[in-house]
C-alpha cells in the first residue's frame, strides 16, 4: 500500500515540474485589483442593503456578488 501511494505521489510531483506556457500567466496585481474591486462592490451593495439580491432595475433579482465580479472584470474602477 506505501508503495502505491508513494508512486501517486511522485506521478503528480513529475506534473508539477511541466514548463509554464507563458501565455498562460495570469500578473497577480490585475487578479488583486480585480478582488479588490469586487470586495468594494460588495461592501457598496450591503450598504445600500441590495445584499445578497440585489433589489433594483436592471439587475433586480440578481446576486450581488455575481454582478460586482461582472462589472470589475469590465473594469477595476466599477466601485
Amino acid at each position: 500500500m506505501k508503495i502505491i501511494a508513494f508512486a501517486a505521489v511522485s506521478l503528480m510531483l513529475v506534473g508539477c515540474n511541466q514548463p509554464v506556457d507563458e501565455s498562460e500567466v495570469v500578473v497577480s496585481t490585475e487578479d488583486d485589483s480585480v478582488a479588490a474591486c469586487v470586495r468594494r462592490g460588495v461592501a457598496y451593495f450591503k450598504e445600500i442593503g441590495s445584499y445578497p439580491t440585489l433589489s433594483s432595475a436592471p439587475n433586480r433579482g440578481r446576486n450581488a456578488d455575481d454582478v460586482a465580479i461582472e462589472r470589475c472584470n469590465r473594469t477595476t474602477t466599477a466601485f
